[in-house]
């Protein structure tokens, strides 16, 4: 089959032959229709100190994706059928340590996840334990495709208290405009979103945000404090990672509200916490992956209802042997969510 592979340390991906998985006992083998282009993808392409120091080639890249099923593996067990079109959790996790068994497998310490500890996505066909497998149910496999991203707003999002809450979203990469409109379908009174690209601070607006400030020409704390009645916000989303932007959740919620952290910062961080976090009495809550599977059922309904359309989010499409241009699209910071049209 055809397939995008880290073939060996140092930069670039390659486009190649590879064998098509075997199904296991346990999998079900997906032909992938559609798959997403993700900032790991990059860091890995790039072989930056995070992908040094955590992927070992040769591997098969990519964890965002959908398609249809082609086999289904002996004790796979009965939900799954040939031709039922499906998405996957690609976090794959151990279910027997303390936070498996606590129901916290999304931060299951012995997680392997797909396109970066073990063959992924970006391929023809992956095959997948069927305990990961998500039936779509009606959802394209364009929207398929980007429910792992998708999914990490919504547990951003719905980890706070959002109906009727006033929200701010840092930063408005595709995450933070999906973050947009989970907050809106979730019933947020005001929704705030802040981005200093232009192009991002209009799809952010496309999406439902009430207001769009520009961080690097407006006061963001005056023009938050100003729209909440000077209050602040009940609750942050931190989506960039950015140390100043980090610093402006902390002083533009209000006391007692909560933010939640999904950017990753590039290294340590000053706080002031005695002042920002401790005497106003906010609650912070890190963001990692998506709840298994609670965050998926969430998708699903919102999905499936017609309360939430995040296709206005996808920007541009590329087939799998253009994976370099995908690339540049997210790189260029011009582009929202970047999908490879694979087949089907």
């Amino acid at each position: 089959m055809r397939a995008i592979r880290k073939t060996k340390p140092g930069p670039g991906l390659e486009v190649c032959e590879v064998p098509t998985p075997t199904c296991g006992a346990t999998d079900v083998l997906i032909r992938v229709r559609h798959a997403g282009v993700c900032g790991s993808d990059v860091h890995i392409a790039e072989w930056d100190d995070w992908a040094r120091g955590r992927v070992r080639p040769p591997v098969v890249v990519g964890h965002e994706f959908a398609g249809e099923i082609v086999e289904v593996g002996g004790d796979a067990g009965d939900e799954f059928a040939v031709g039922r079109l499906v998405t996957a959790e690609g976090h794959i996790v151990c279910g027997h340590c303390m936070q498996c068994r606590m129901g916290h497998g999304h931060i299951c310490r012995n997680t392997s996840i797909i396109g970066v500890d073990r063959d992924g996505a970006f391929a023809e066909y992956v095959a997948m334990p069927a305990s990961n497998v998500i039936p779509l149910d009606g959802i394209p496999t364009s929207i398929g495709a980007i429910m792992d991203p998708l999914g990490n707003a919504f547990h951003a999002v719905l980890a706070g208290d959002v109906p009727g809450s006033r929200l701010l979203i840092l930063g408005c990469g595709p995450i933070g405009c999906f973050a947009v409109a989970i907050a809106r379908a979730a019933g947020a009174l005001q929704v705030i979103a802040s981005d200093p690209r232009s192009q991002r601070r209009e799809l952010a607006r496309k999406m439902g945000a009430h207001l769009v400030i520009d961080p690097d020409h407006d006061d963001l704390h005056a023009l938050v404090v100003q729209a909440t009645g000077g209050e602040g916000v009940d609750l942050v989303c931190e989506m960039s990672g950015n140390p100043a932007a980090v610093a402006q959740a902390l002083r533009s919620v209000r006391p007692g509200g909560r933010v939640n952290l999904l950017g990753l910062p590039p290294g340590d961080i000053s706080l002031n916490l005695r002042e920002e976090v401790i005497f106003k009495g906010i609650t912070i809550y890190g963001v990692i992956g998506r709840r298994m599977y609670e965050t998926w059922h969430h998708m699903r309904r919102f999905l499936s209802s017609g309360r939430l359309d995040p296709s206005p989010v996808i920007t541009h499409r590329f087939p799998l042997e253009g994976i370099d241009d995908a690339l540049r699209a997210i790189t260029s910071g011009q582009a929202g969510k970047v999908i490879l049209e694979i087949g089907g």
